[in-house]
């Protein structure tokens, strides 16, 4: 981090720490990882003693595979963490301008914590099942959230059948904006319209479930969930469903050795029939949720054939193009309803 950046930090909570005095910044490490945000970990000590931070901020321009917005994310953290059914790291400052920080940033605490894919990449298929009945309350408490008490810049869809007309009609869209021909989106759209799954009550979506996102807790192996920059309301099942294209790419999967289990206590905690939970309907699901983060890919792919963006993480991602074509035809095979003739 740069003198420049460190001074802007320690100014920041310098005017913050309820004059304790001057503030000295320890052991600023930036968190790697992640394709969206400019993620550190940092140690701030004064009169109040030292306390560890967790820093979230926007990348320079063209940088990022995603554009999202920080004070969209800032204002769902702070109703979450008011209401308090989901456990997340606490959200305690916030720079929406930049102007303090040098761009958008929110700071929370910093817990002491392994990444629950961190957890499961040291255990076996059969220690990692003790990691299910949390995982489905973690996943569960986002989707019971009262989604009356979100923000009012969380957009509320007119219905369920609106919202997946909404999501299969962006498959067609993406397809006309992408930089070359693809005629397989709008297969894509057509097989999601035709299939559509049993109807199922909006509710809270995180948008990017999956094990580096779930913190657990050392000593009180509380299980704390973040990055939140996707999250919506929409089709609890998206999460369900990204839950298993992400760890297609990114074993070892935590569910899918205890699959049976996790559903049945997935259902118990949301009251969500097996008739709408099932390994087929979260198949279908494997398929829609990709879009979010596969249209953001296509989007800033066209910028660099464009050559509006050099972004080297941009760039890298592009090999998960070819994966995601694979992901989706074997999904659609799981939900029943791909065969060779689809082909």
């Amino acid at each position: 981090m740069s003198d420049e950046a460190i001074a802007r930090l320690t100014a920041f909570l310098g005017r913050r720490n309820d004059g304790a005095g001057p503030v000295t910044i320890h052991d600023y490490t930036p968190i790697t990882g992640g394709y969206s945000r400019a993620m550190s970990r940092f140690w701030a000590e004064d009169a109040n003693g030292r306390r560890g931070y967790v820093m979230r901020a926007d990348p320079p321009p063209g940088q990022s595979i995603l554009d999202t917005d920080r004070t969209y994310e800032w204002e769902l953290l702070q109703a979450l963490d008011t209401e308090g059914s989901v456990r997340l790291p606490k959200p305690l400052w916030f720079d929406p301008t930049g102007d303090e920080l040098g761009s958008p940033a929110f700071i929370s605490e910093n817990l002491e914590c392994d990444s629950l894919h961190m957890l499961t990449q040291r255990g076996t298929p059969e220690s990692n099942r003790q990691y299910t009945r949390q995982l489905a309350e973690a996943i569960a408490s986002v989707h019971n959230f009262p989604i009356d008490r979100l923000p009012a810049g969380v957009r509320r869809p007119a219905s369920w059948s609106a919202y997946l007309d909404e999501c299969i009609a962006s498959w067609r869209t993406a397809e006309a904006a992408h930089a070359e021909h693809e005629p397989f989106l709008r297969v894509v759209a057509a097989w999601l319209d035709a299939h559509r799954p049993p109807e199922t009550p909006l509710r809270l979506v995180h948008g990017d479930f999956q094990g580096p996102n779930v913190l657990v807790q050392h000593g009180t192996g509380k299980y704390h969930m973040i990055d939140w920059e996707l999250a919506h309301i929409g089709d609890p099942r998206e999460d369900l469903g990204w839950w298993v294209l992400a760890h297609m790419s990114m074993p070892p999967d935590a569910i899918e050795n205890d699959k049976d289990s996790f559903l049945a206590s997935y259902r118990e905690l949301t009251g969500l029939s097996e008739e709408v939970v099932n390994p087929a309907t979260i198949a279908y699901f494997t398929v829609q949720s990709s879009a979010g983060v596969f249209f953001n890919l296509i989007k800033m792919t066209a910028r660099i054939a464009n050559g509006e963006t050099m972004g080297s993480s941009v760039a890298y991602m592009t090999n998960a193009m070819p994966f995601m074509h694979a992901t989706w035809i074997t999904s659609m095979r799981l939900a029943g309803h791909w065969t060779k003739e689809n082909a």
